[in-house]
């Protein structure tokens, strides 16, 4: 049990002095994402994208989320009176 536990606390020690050193090493320039090209530069216009879409697939949606009852009510019949 005491080397488990020993063995644990190495692992855990290991992982954070690896967490910490990657983090105090990291650039922020290298976050930073810049576009390489004129078309990754310009933004998108959705309005122009719906506009142009055609011939599109389809999709019928029947909503069943209002169903009230019928109003037309059976007369029950008795076989035997």
């Amino acid at each position: 049990m005491r080397k488990t536990t020993f063995w644990a606390a190495i692992a855990a020690g290991t992982l954070m002095l690896v967490g910490i050193a990657g983090w105090g090493s990291s650039d922020k320039r290298a976050l930073e994402a810049q576009a390489s090209t004129q078309s990754e530069a310009t933004q998108l216009d959705a309005f122009q994208m719906m506009l142009n879409a055609r011939n599109l697939p389809n999709q019928e949606i029947e909503d069943f989320s209002l169903v009230f009852p019928s109003t037309v009510t059976h007369r029950r019949t008795s076989i035997t009176r």
